[in-house]
């Protein structure tokens, strides 16, 4: 029996990396209908959707969540934000001390004005980003700390894309002394994420964010 889960997400990459993570776990049987960003009639491609319209639509349909997913006979709504913008979006709780995730979750419900995630709605939030779980499929990576230490959790990470480029992901002009990984186009994530789910296990393994995502796919 086939499943639908909704989701909102801050970009076209994410989506690409969500569908293809609930269709090897389920063998098709489950279904990501993206409601935002939405699809360019035209082009086929999603619309830009960062950090902030992702707040925006939690905002504008926070009492919406229960008729989306009755109406379109879905089990559940998942919300996914990277977390590398939590200074941005909740620096009082930066600044406090406490982790990204729970900044970014703080700030999300805030927006839908609840003390915890609304029901049958579940936050997926990465740290750094969802390329952080790209990093962590590579089996002959090992990331390093400063003092050469191997890095057991991966969402320890703070230079995801700058080691991607190293191991060989395409690059585009610096912004600043950084180097940022391309991501156009965006369907070039397409064979990111069969990387992925090849080595989905050892990605879980180091990621509790992606092995939440993956439990929450097969339980809503």
């Amino acid at each position: 029996m086939t499943k639908n889960i909704l989701l909102v997400a801050e970009g076209e990459t994410d989506v690409i990396i969500f569908q293809a993570i609930a269709k090897h776990l389920s063998n098709n049987e489950i279904t990501f209908i993206v409601i935002a960003p939405q699809k360019d009639s035209t082009s086929g491609t999603y619309k830009q959707h960062g950090f902030g319209e992702v707040t925006n639509w939690c905002q504008a349909n926070k009492n919406k969540i229960q008729m989306l997913i009755d109406f379109n006979g879905a089990s559940a709504l998942f919300v996914q934000m990277d977390t590398d913008i939590a200074g941005q979006l909740n620096k009082v709780c930066i600044d406090a001390g406490r982790m990204q995730r729970q900044c970014c979750e703080e700030a999300l419900n805030n927006r839908f004005s609840l003390e915890n995630e609304p029901e049958h709605c579940y936050y997926i939030l990465p740290t750094e980003n969802t390329e952080t779980w790209l990093l962590a499929s590579h089996d002959h990576f090992t990331a390093l700390d400063n003092s050469l230490g191997e890095i057991k959790d991966y969402e320890l990470i703070i230079d995801t894309e700058q080691r991607l480029i190293d191991i060989g992901y395409p690059s585009r002009k610096k912004v600043g002394d950084k180097r940022k990984l391309n991501k156009k186009p965006a369907r070039k994530y397409n064979s990111y994420a069969q990387q992925l789910v090849k080595n989905l296990s050892l990605a879980r393994q180091r990621c509790d964010e992606l092995n939440r995502l993956c439990v929450l796919i097969l339980s809503v």
